[in-house]
């Protein structure tokens, strides 16, 4: 005899979701695509409730995720103590990114809102983009504000989630070295960024595609040289 729909099991979040499986080090495309062996062998770093990995589909040679261990959809629906660390925890990934590859760098996040209003995201849940390229961010910057009402704020993490809890709308919030910006995501695409990145830096369109361009060379080669505090580094050198 079948379970009925409210005897069977719900699946948990590591079943059905790709990041939940990351996190918790379950079956994943990094032991898939054989550039990791175990948890150990993807994750750069690590916090409280956050972890950071390689981009799969990494579009530059630096190119990273950083990822709330807790199932959100958007980093506006984090609590407040999550998004007081996410603040910091963007601020030290990007300074070790920009370290370890002495270039600019740039983050940004498809923020949802809802299953259905997802604001260009292509997963359910929350990742930020962190990026770090050898061409002038500020030219990224000027083609997103082409397509998108991008508009300063002093502290998009917080911007995003009044926009989230107050507004209930999705976003799109980018940051460089020249602030942070959000913007309502109204029907943004699927992968909005990331094909205006592949534009940007003029690669094959369809690599904005991770799942066809999983980028294994890269992937392996951060995982190689890892993200080191450039401030321990300028110590060792110092001495």
């Amino acid at each position: 005899m079948m379970d009925s729909p409210t005897e069977a099991a719900c699946p948990t979040y590591e079943e059905i979701c790709t990041f939940c499986n990351e996190v918790a080090g379950r079956d994943n495309l990094f032991y898939d695509l054989g550039v990791a062996a175990d948890r150990a062998g993807y994750v750069l770093l690590e916090t409280e409730n956050f972890l950071v990995v390689p981009c799969l589909g990494a579009l530059t040679d630096w190119y990273v995720l950083v990822v709330p261990r807790r199932h959100v959809l958007s980093a506006g629906w984090l609590d407040p103590a999550e998004r007081a660390e996410l603040r910091v925890l963007l601020g030290d990934v990007a300074g070790r990114l920009a370290g370890v590859s002495g270039q600019d760098v740039v983050l940004f996040e498809h923020g949802s809102f809802s299953f259905r209003d997802k604001g260009g995201a292509c997963h359910d849940h929350a990742h930020i983009h962190v990026v770090a390229t050898a061409d002038p961010v500020s030219d990224f910057v000027a083609l997103v504000s082409t397509h998108v009402d991008l508009h300063p704020c002093d502290n998009w993490i917080e911007a995003a989630a009044r926009l989230v809890n107050e507004n209930q709308r999705s976003y799109l919030a980018l940051q460089s070295e020249a602030g942070a910006m959000i913007a309502m995501a109204g029907k943004a695409p699927s992968a909005f960024f990331r094909k205006a990145l592949a534009q940007w830096l003029a690669v094959d369109p369809g690599e904005h595609d991770w799942l066809v361009y999983p980028q294994v060379e890269r992937l392996r080669r951060m995982i190689a040289a890892g993200l080191p505090d450039p401030r321990q580094t300028a110590g060792r050198e110092d001495r």
